[in-house]
């Protein structure tokens, strides 16, 4: 699951190749994703209000246009040249390591001309090994997940732009070592669990803190109607090098 804008420093600072691990099972999940939903795709390479898009989001009631100058992600669309929908309102990617969150968008109807964006960030626990694996981390999903509140972004009418979303919080989740122990046998197999088994202490299993996905919240509304619309777009980040 995977893609991406501009280049590396924020980048790099918060996905570095030790955290940067996850579960491959994500791949199952997109591919059960693209076969069970095929409308309000996402397409590429369109063009939209004289702006040249990477790629488009269209929604039935607003279309979105984005720039992706890394556009490595596409390498596993090449088939369909799509990217689909979780729901009727949520684009979902699944970035590359090395990406960034900043991009600018454009919205290509251009009544709805008062624009409001919101950003938030959602984190899973994730447990290390010192086992020689292709991924050498087990991200705890379904359990204990923080999820932040929104952030109000200031947007340039003239100029849209998707924000880098800081993630930065001090220990977001808490949990004991049993409750620590029935996860990592559930979620990650009992050949996870056997290596912390008999540790007793906390401070001695390797567990991190994990961004795993970015949500921006688009809010477009037509001054002249009062219609309003509300889109998300959501970023899985990638937990391997």
């Amino acid at each position: 699951m995977k893609i991406t804008l501009q280049i590396l420093i924020i980048s790099m600072l918060l996905f570095s190749c030790k955290e940067n691990k996850k579960e491959l099972s994500e791949k199952s999940d997109k591919k059960e994703i693209v076969s069970k939903k095929k409308e309000d795709l996402v397409s590429a390479g369109e063009k939209v209000n004289d702006l040249i898009a990477d790629l488009t989001i269209k929604f039935s009631d607003l279309t979105i246009s984005m720039r992706d100058d890394d556009t490595s992600w596409r390498d596993e669309y090449s088939k369909t040249d799509n990217i689909y929908e979780t729901r009727k309102d949520t684009a979902v990617f699944y970035l590359d390591p090395g990406y960034s969150l900043e991009r600018s968008f454009k919205i290509e109807q251009a009544e709805f001309d008062e624009i409001e964006l919101y950003g938030q960030f959602e984190i899973n626990v994730g447990i290390d090994t010192e086992r020689e694996l292709d991924v050498p981390f087990c991200l705890i999903e379904g359990w204990k997940t923080y999820t932040s509140e929104w952030t109000k972004f200031k947007v340039n009418r003239n100029d849209l732009q998707l924000p880098m979303i800081d993630d930065r919080t001090d220990r977001p989740i808490d949990f004991t070592i049993d409750e620590l122990k029935i996860a990592v046998g559930k979620h990650c197999g009992p050949e996870w669990l056997d290596e912390i088994r008999n540790i007793e202490s906390l401070d001695k299993i390797k567990t991190s803190f994990f961004t795993a996905r970015y949500i921006y919240k688009i809010r477009a509304k037509n001054s002249k109607t009062n219609e309003i619309v509300e889109k998300f777009i959501v970023f899985y980040a990638p937990t391997s090098c």
